[in-house]
């Protein structure tokens, strides 16, 4: 009679090797871990703000983010509760735990299980490095050059003068349309001259 043995048996403690994504970040190009950035204006201002790569939740450029997925190795002790026999399944025999549930629960293959903390540790970390090399949303480097064109300084001033400009362009528009339907060249001279008085 054929005799069939396994691995590990029922009450052997094991461990699992695994393997879990986590976000990491790059260090930040720009403000080289300053968090924030300055700025001089043309007129001499001192402006100090966050750094907007860094430092922001959203960005609507994907590419610029500093964030990136990597994997970490994953060692679980578990203790073996069932036993399942394959001798088709390149992955070895299946085993249940008690800490995950038994007859009711994860299923674990031969291949993943080790008998030393150790042996295990070896073996997830290389599953994680080759994770982050063959998946492609992990291997991808974020190493898009940040411009500064990106982003929007704004404060007080810039908005006045912003509004301020609005302003003078819309009267400029209603001076040009006036003078386009003007009747005579003596309504053209007063509208000219109500344009300069106003100015």
């Amino acid at each position: 009679m054929a005799v069939i043995e396994t691995k590990f048996s029922i009450g052997d403690v094991v461990y699992r090797a695994g393997i879990v994504p986590t976000t990491k970040q790059h260090p930040c190009p720009d403000c080289k871990g300053e968090r924030k950035w300055k700025a001089i204006s043309p007129a001499g201002t001192e402006y100090e703000f966050t750094c907007p790569r860094c430092s922001t939740s959203f960005q609507s450029n994907r590419d610029l983010s500093l964030r990136y997925q990597s994997y970490e190795p994953s060692i679980t002790r578990l203790t073996i509760g069932s036993v399942k026999v394959d001798t088709h399944e390149e992955r070895g025999n299946q085993y249940m735990c008690v800490e995950t549930g038994v007859g009711s629960g994860s299923v674990y293959y031969e291949s993943d299980l080790f008998t030393s903390h150790e042996e295990a540790t070896t073996v997830a970390k290389l599953k994680a490095s080759e994770a982050d090399t063959k998946v492609e949303w992990v291997a991808k480097l974020y190493d898009t050059t940040l411009s500064l064109s990106d982003y929007e300084l704004t404060n007080a001033e810039r908005e006045a003068n912003k509004a301020a400009h609005s302003a003078l362009m819309s009267k400029i528009r209603d001076f040009f349309d006036d003078l386009e339907w003007s009747d005579d060249v003596d309504a053209m001279r007063k509208r000219v001259e109500e344009f300069r008085n106003a100015a």
